[in-house]
């Protein structure tokens, strides 16, 4: 399901008159859409820092520029 489908499936639902139902279709809408804070940090700030310091260090070593600490 799209951005632009989850946002009309919930401007239907709020114009509808059933704001709090327990309807089993729109309660699975709605579990499916949500996202986990910590899984997009995870997915879009940790990781690429990861990849881009763990590449950065790998070409480093490839062409005999090792850092200093090491």
């Amino acid at each position: 399901m799209s951005w632009a489908e989850t946002m009309k499936d919930a401007a239907d639902v709020a114009t509808s008159g059933r704001g709090a139902t327990t309807d089993a279709s729109i309660m699975r809408s709605a579990t499916s859409s949500a996202w986990d804070p910590y899984e997009v940090w995870l997915t879009r700030v940790k990781r690429p820092r990861e990849l881009t310091t763990s590449w950065a260090e790998a070409v480093a070593e490839n062409q005999g520029l090792r850092h200093p600490a090491q």
